[in-house]
């Protein structure tokens, strides 16, 4: 058996290693592995382990260092990490799950797009905000149809349209909604959850800024998701506080989550308002 070629003992050490690989994973991106095999100078090899081994952590692609010594030989191997093939942006130590949820909402009839949005001229349709708030006074009272007349000619102020025979179908049918007890409609919403972990403090890091205020730009899909959903809804995406966990043995995980409305109140910096 061939001994090893040994090196001089004022050799340098590369940076770059004597020996080097690299893999790439489809789904996970590319690696690197180099190595500096038997080396005959203890305290170099030594080293520039402790210098790699300095390096890591926060800011760092190091992601493991194989430090050996046989026969009097030392050999370091260092793996590095570079940008995941997912695109994600992180690299493939840093695991990047994203689920899409629809949940169903409580809103106030009156909310519902059928009376708010709908154009329809015949129908009187969407319904102001004076008729719909007179037609919940009605309803709320539990006036009938007389009574409602009667409300109108002792109030000589109020518009012609709140006398009961001017009424729109729109109005008509909101109040037979909240007469029959439907004040109320289910309207469906969405949450973007993307949790990411890993031992790379650097590269999982969620901020802050910007919780419970409407995302500009919208959040957009990190993973594969978008070959099975072609894209999110149009809407206003409200980004929540991040939650942290610590889950032992240097490993953390970051969870965002996003809300979907079709317009966020103007309090959250949204476009819902007068």
């Amino acid at each position: 058996m061939t001994d090893p070629v040994k090196q001089p003992s004022d050799a340098q050490i590369p940076d770059e290693g004597t020996n080097f690989q690299k893999d790439w994973v489809l789904g996970q991106g590319e690696s690197e592995t180099r190595e500096w095999p038997n080396w005959s100078d203890k305290s170099q090899i030594e080293a520039k382990y402790e210098a790699l081994k300095g390096d890591a952590g926060v800011g760092s692609n190091i992601t493991r260092l194989t430090y050996k010594g046989v026969n009097g030989r030392r050999s370091l191997v260092a793996r590095f990490s570079a940008v995941g093939g997912d695109d994600t942006g992180d690299s493939p130590d840093i695991r990047t799950i994203e689920e899409l949820y629809a949940v169903d909402i409580i809103k106030d009839i009156r909310e519902a797009p059928y009376f708010a949005v709908t154009v329809d001229g015949a129908k009187g349709l969407p319904l102001s905000d004076d008729n719909m708030s007179f037609v919940a006074v009605c309803a709320e009272n539990k006036w009938t149809e007389d009574e409602i007349d009667a409300y109108d000619a002792d109030n000589p102020d109020l518009p012609a349209s709140m006398d009961y025979a001017n009424w729109s179908t729109g109005m008509k049918e909101l109040r037979y909604h909240m007469i029959h007890g439907v004040d109320s409609y289910f309207e469906t919403a969405f949450v973007l959850r993307r949790s990411r972990s890993g031992v790379r403090t650097a590269q999982i890091q969620a901020t802050f800024t910007g919780i419970n205020e409407v995302a500009s730009p919208d959040p957009t899909f990190k993973t594969d998701m978008d070959q099975l959903v072609q894209s999110l809804p149009a809407g206003e995406w409200l980004y929540k506080p991040p939650q942290v966990e610590y889950m032992e043995k240097g490993k953390w995980r970051v969870d965002q989550e996003w809300h979907w409305a079709t317009a966020w109140s103007i309090v959250y910096g949204g476009t819902w308002n007068l």
